[in-house]
């Protein structure tokens, strides 16, 4: 595996992909992003603060998982996405507004999954020459 990557690289990679989506769909292409009940209108500081909190939870996850099988890593992260592929976009207003959460819950969990794999978090001392 790859050398570590630092939690605040992982977090602000997250966060710029998920603004770049959110500008792409809201102010150029004019998608109403609301969603819930009632409806909510997803604003640019609710990206933001949502990819931090998620990153957060995802780093707490991933110490919690640091000695298991990778496995049981990526199957969190899928069931999460999952879950959250579920809940999240399919209370959008619009089939636009669907799309957009979509791609915005899927860029970020692929960016913390990859980014935050606990194999990346080990340190590896080098075999002691004999």
């Amino acid at each position: 595996m790859a050398r570590p990557i630092p939690v605040w690289l992982v977090a602000v990679t997250a966060t710029a992909l998920a603004l770049v989506i959110w500008v792409l769909a809201v102010p150029v292409a004019g998608v109403d992003l609301e969603a819930g009940k009632p409806t909510q209108t997803i604003g640019a500081a609710a990206v933001v603060l949502t990819v931090l909190v998620v990153t957060l939870c995802a780093w707490g996850v991933r110490t919690l998982l640091r000695r298991r099988a990778s496995v049981v890593w990526w199957l969190t992260c899928g069931i999460v996405l999952l879950i959250s592929l579920v809940l999240g976009p399919l209370s959008a207003s619009s089939p636009a507004a669907v799309a957009t959460l979509a791609a915005l819950h899927v860029t970020v969990g692929t960016v913390l999954a990859v980014g935050l794999d606990p194999r990346r978090a080990r340190v590896r001392t080098p075999a002691l020459a004999g």
